[in-house]
């Protein structure tokens, strides 16, 4: 059970970590999941093979620091939500912890014999600092989340995280009890396939937060590459329309984005577009490709670009993620991608020059 436990933990995360790299993004909140993703991997990597290859060793697996890692990931999740980016100092800091165990633990791990003499104190300190750590951060999270997290998506996946944690917390919560007051093993004790059954749960969730966010940047990158448009400007050489007329159109086009702001309607689309500007859908496309040499994806979320940069010079303390959906964008993954490829900086890069 234990086996196929970490089998799926391993498979889950190699799967996502795969997906995040499809995705291509770069924002801070993405590069933290990619990295939270490494790091539960790696431990499920390193469990399975210190469970399987030194079974007679149980500290090699029981003894590891990555408990207080996740606390930290949790926490730069949150912050990394606003387009962040923490300082090398502050990522020392909540580090430093794991960063000074692992030292410890290595030291434990070459010399025998001196784990035969601290290895009670070292159980003890090593638990009871990831209880502190998961509790203190899940604590300082909930009290912060409406204000660290606009987004529901998001904060309904960190909330599970922390929700879980909570849970792993607990656990090391009784093994500490049982080691000090019970006098009991510590690896024979080590409830794996809880531990394992949470980090597996959790994997998913991110996976799916992963194949969403990828899925929503396929839909909304409907747009044509530039051999598809000049294949589509051939298809319409012939068309009834002249020049005159997609002049009009554009004009009463660019009005209708400039005095009535359509673009920011998050649900547009080219059908709706179609509809308001009284235009025929197939005229509109004509117009995109012929005239304006951009798609419909393209046009639209230039406005929404332009009109996000006065946003974020107008409300700095307004969140990123209200600025993308108050300039008509329907996800964060797709704002930062179009402002960052029309404007060469991330919105938090250009709100701060």
């Amino acid at each position: 059970m234990l086996f196929l436990l970490l089998i799926l933990v391993s498979a889950t995360n190699a799967l996502t970590l795969y997906v995040i790299l499809r995705n291509n993004s770069d924002t801070p909140f993405d590069k933290v999941i990619r990295y939270a993703v490494l790091v539960s991997l790696v431990h499920s990597v390193y469990a399975l093979c210190a469970r399987y290859y030194f079974a007679d060793s149980p500290f090699i697996d029981s003894g590891v620091p990555f408990g207080l890692l996740y606390g930290p990931i949790l926490y730069f999740l949150a912050f990394s939500n606003d387009e962040k980016r923490p300082s090398r100092k502050n990522i020392l800091l909540h580090l430093g912890p794991f960063l000074l165990v692992t030292i410890v633990y290595i030291v434990f791990l070459v010399k025998a014999e001196v784990l035969q003499n601290f290895s009670l104190p070292y159980f003890i300190i090593l638990y009871s600092g990831k209880v502190l750590s998961m509790v203190l951060y899940v604590s300082y999270l909930f009290l912060n989340q409406k204000k660290m997290i606009a987004d529901g998506r998001l904060r309904k996946l960190i909330n599970s995280g922390a929700t879980w944690l909570l849970l792993i917390a607990s656990l090391f919560a009784s093994l500490i009890f049982s080691k000090v007051f019970q006098k009991e093993e510590m690896g024979a004790l080590f409830p794996g396939v809880i531990l394992y059954g949470v980090m597996l749960f959790v994997s998913l969730l991110i996976f799916k937060y992963c194949i969403d966010s990828l899925l929503q940047y396929s839909k909304t990158e409907e747009a044509l590459s530039d051999d598809d448009l000049q294949m589509t400007k051939k298809q319409y050489q012939k068309s009834a329309l002249t020049p005159e007329i997609l002049r009009e159109y554009e004009q009463k086009l660019n009005e209708m984005m400039e005095k009535e702001q359509i673009f920011l309607d998050t649900e547009l689309s080219l059908e709706s577009l179609s509809r308001k500007v009284k235009i025929p859908k197939h005229h509109l496309t004509q117009l995109f490709n012929m005239t304006i040499n951009q798609t419909f994806y393209q046009y639209i979320n230039s406005y929404r670009v332009s009109y996000s940069c006065q946003l974020l010079l107008d409300e700095p303390e307004t969140n990123l993620e209200e600025i993308a959906f108050k300039s008509g964008f329907n996800s964060k993954v797709t704002f930062n991608r179009y402002f960052k490829n029309l404007m060469e900086c991330t919105p938090s890069e250009y709100r701060q020059s």
